[in-house]
């Protein structure tokens, strides 16, 4: 069972515990850390391989902050049930908290409102969003007074504008990122965040020199509440009814229109730009393991979506001591599952979708 650190804190004093505990089974660890915003770092850790490295599994953990809580209980699984089984000429790189502010804020965006995997632009953000234009009054914060009038406003609000544009414009309008409103859900920003730029700068060395990478970024939200979802990028060759065989997972998607949700500026699409931009020769998969919480049907997206509006609009403008706790409420169950039912398949399909990964790649 997947068990959560209960903040920030607890989950850097739980990961310098377990690297400890690796050192002292003989392991060759390595540990950067690299500061982000004041005090707040996130860390790179090295497990060397036991022979000439030819491979490369990189496993990369809250890049939407909150969601890190449950990407740490992963990887101390991984530790616990992995890790031993690799190939001897097979390197570790963890990349843990990229966004720190996030983490130890309980927020999926940064110390400056962006969700860094809308950041990761190759195209000079020059995207716009216009659906997200056209409803930008619906995300912007404003002042609860009581948790039924909050409800009242926001389910009223909704059903006018999904029978104004549609169901497929709103998914767009939420999902896409936008640049046009700073303290809105799903900013992008107009330049690289300090997160961004340092993993932009290791990209290339993970890719260069290396035969083959496997690299499994970690997130919670979407997908059915008991199934973690594989997401595969568009830019992977293997079609996503070959992966589900070769690596006995039920769930692939790839990220398109059709299986998932076009994301402008996602870190996984640019791993693939950079590699073809190095015209590097490393056998690359790279792939996004979402764990889903509250269920995939329109009325759980939409809970989703009043879930990430309401804290939204808590942490910019002070609102009720009341309606703060509930929003905290609905928000931490969205990306932290209480359930012990929850955590249990989480875990094991953690274990399964790796190891399936692992043997498929060979490494």
């Amino acid at each position: 069972m997947l068990n959560y650190c209960k903040d920030y804190n607890e989950l850097k004093l739980d990961l310098d515990l377990n690297l400890r505990k690796l050192k002292s089974m003989g392991y060759h660890i390595f540990i950067k850390s690299n500061p982000i915003y004041q005090n707040l770092s996130n860390d790179k850790i090295v497990i060397k391989s036991k022979k000439d490295v030819k491979n490369r599994l990189v496993i990369s953990i809250g890049l939407h902050g909150i969601e890190g809580y449950v990407g740490h209980a992963s990887l101390i699984s991984f530790f616990d049930n992995i890790l031993a089984t690799l190939s001897d000429e097979t390197e570790v790189v963890i990349y843990h908290g990229i966004n720190p502010f996030g983490m130890k804020h309980f927020r999926r965006t940064n110390e400056n409102n962006v969700d860094l995997n809308r950041n990761f632009s190759t195209n000079k953000f020059t995207s716009e969003n216009i659906e997200y234009k056209k409803i930008e009054y619906f995300f912007t914060p404003r002042k609860y007074t009581t948790k039924k009038t909050a409800n009242l406003g926001f389910y009223g609000t909704l059903t006018k504008l999904i029978a104004k544009y549609g169901v497929t414009a709103l998914k767009e309008a939420t999902l896409l990122g936008q640049k046009s409103l700073p303290n809105g859900v799903y900013y992008s920003g107009e330049t690289y965040q300090e997160s961004t730029r340092y993993m932009l700068s290791e990209i290339p060395k993970i890719l260069l020199y290396i035969e083959k990478v496997v690299w499994i970024d970690l997130h919670t939200g979407y997908g059915p509440r008991y199934q973690m979802s594989i997401i595969n990028s568009k830019y992977e060759k293997a079609s996503t009814k070959e992966v589900i065989e070769k690596i006995n997972y039920p769930i692939v998607l790839g990220l398109n229109a059709e299986d998932f949700y076009d994301v402008d500026g996602d870190m996984l699409e640019n791993i693939y730009f950079i590699k073809n931009k190095l015209k590097s020769k490393c056998d690359l998969y790279a792939t996004c393991f979402e764990f889903g919480t509250l269920g995939d049907s329109t009325r759980k997206m939409i809970e989703s979506l009043k879930a990430t509006v309401f804290e939204n609009s808590t942490h910019h403008i002070n609102q009720s001591p009341k309606f703060k706790e509930y929003s905290n409420i609905l928000y931490k169950e969205q990306f932290l599952p209480s359930s012990e039912k929850w955590r249990v398949k989480a875990e094991k399909d953690f274990i399964q979708a790796i190891t399936g990964i692992i043997n498929y790649k060979q490494i």
